[in-house]
């Protein structure tokens, strides 16, 4: 996206199109472009726990950590992952990329884990 924001920026510089457009255009450009460098080491997506907590990164996210005692309900659908943490917190994680083996995975482990964790 940056990309095409640069693009149409240098393009009204070089054709000399006196419009102060040009510039923003390049400017946003190039926040675009600091932004992606800044984001380009965080992991696409990934679900992992063990015994203390559950981890969720989705892709250019930050990862969130939940602890199995503060963790209120966990429910796991065909499509969603939905952790439920206190009165506000909590997440919703889309499983579309995840197979039918791998949802079945986190049914038979994360559940039951979660069981263990809060009884």
């Amino acid at each position: 996206m940056g990309g095409i924001w640069g693009l149409m920026g240098v393009l009204m510089i070089i054709f000399q199109v006196m419009d102060v457009m040009a510039y923003g255009y390049t400017l946003i450009g190039l926040i675009y472009a600091v932004v992606g460098y800044l984001k380009r080491d965080l992991a696409l997506e990934f679900i992992s726990w063990d015994d203390e907590k559950i981890e969720i990164s989705e892709w250019q996210q930050s990862t969130r950590s939940y602890k199995w005692e503060n963790i209120d309900g966990i429910n796991v659908s065909a499509t969603n992952l939905t952790i439920k943490s206190g009165p506000v917190d909590g997440t919703m994680v889309e499983l579309k990329a995840y197979t039918e083996t791998d949802i079945e995975k986190l049914k038979t482990e994360l559940i039951p884990a979660q069981t263990l964790a809060t009884a």
